[in-house]
Formats: C-alpha cells, sequence, structure tokens
C-alpha cells in the first residue's frame, strides 16, 4: 500500500512539473539579477551619452550628490543638469564607460552597491583625451511599475586604482 501511494504522490509530482514547464513557466528573477541587468543598461547608456535613456532609470524623486555642488533634487532638476552639462561637452565622445559595481545588496524593493567608475572622453580637434576615475553609490529603488530607479547617487573622483 505504501509503494502505491508513493507511486500516485509522485506520478502527482512529475504531472505538475510537466503542466508547467509546458505551459512556459519561467522562475521568477531575483532582486540581484534584476539589480545586475539594471547595471548593464546603466553602464551602456552611459558609454552611448544616452540621455533620455539615462533618464528614465532615475526616480521622479531621485538625488544627486556630486562633488562641490548642491545636491540635485527630484527629476526635473536632474534633467536641467544632464542637459546643460551634455550642452558643455558638444563634440565630445564617450571611448569608454565602465563601471565595476560592488557589494550589491538587494532588500525587497531597495538595493544599494558601489562601484569604481573609469571613463575615456576624447574632446573635439584632437585635444588630449580625458582619463577619469571615479566611486559611486547607488541606492536603488523597485517601483511600482516593477522598474528599477536611481533613488540616490554620489559620486567622487578617486586616483587611479592599483
Amino acid at each position: 500500500m505504501k509503494t502505491k501511494t508513493r507511486n500516485a504522490l509522485a506520478a502527482v509530482f512529475f504531472i505538475g512539473i510537466s503542466t508547467v514547464a509546458l505551459m512556459g513557466a519561467r522562475p521568477e528573477p531575483n532582486g540581484k539579477e534584476e539589480v545586475l541587468a539594471f547595471n548593464q543598461r546603466f553602464e551602456d547608456a552611459h558609454q552611448r551619452m544616452d540621455t533620455p535613456e539615462i533618464l528614465r532609470m532615475w526616480s521622479e524623486t531621485g538625488v544627486s550628490l556630486l562633488p562641490d555642488t548642491a545636491p540635485i533634487v527630484g527629476k526635473a532638476a536632474l534633467t536641467k543638469f544632464i542637459n546643460d552639462a551634455v550642452g558643455r561637452l558638444a563634440g565630445f565622445r564617450m571611448r569608454k564607460a565602465e563601471i565595476d559595481f560592488r557589494d550589491v545588496r538587494v532588500c525587497g524593493e531597495w538595493a544599494t552597491e558601489w562601484g569604481i567608475e573609469h571613463q575615456l572622453i576624447e574632446p573635439p580637434d584632437g585635444k588630449p583625451v580625458i582619463d577619469r576615475w571615479g566611486k559611486i553609490l547607488l541606492i536603488l529603488h523597485k517601483e511600482a511599475d516593477g522598474v528599477w530607479r536611481v533613488q540616490q547617487e554620489m559620486w567622487n573622483s578617486t586616483p587611479k586604482p592599483e
């Protein structure tokens, strides 16, 4: 009797698994995988100097804390700041924009991480390439639409790592 019961339970289990597989069910990605995918999009958008995409990655209430600059609070202020900065970079080309994100921590709909950033920026007219290193700290929030966005950012320069 025990064998029949065990076999019946095994059959129900395997039928259930097969049904889920046939329905195309996929496991939900975990928060860390989602943040790593966000990081790749974030880095790619900066590499392309894609201002609209960069701005889509920010929360409406986002805050950026940059050196020698008052806090930039809210998407309208961030949009103005980024558009002004890009306007001053007419003719410049991003050769490299890499961020080595580290210590990604996810707790529900919040995530924190920091990284080492490296940019090579080519000015117009053959001027020397700008080789810039920095540290970045991000606090991300998964908003009601299910999209991770930057809630807070802090950036400052750093010497080239050894």
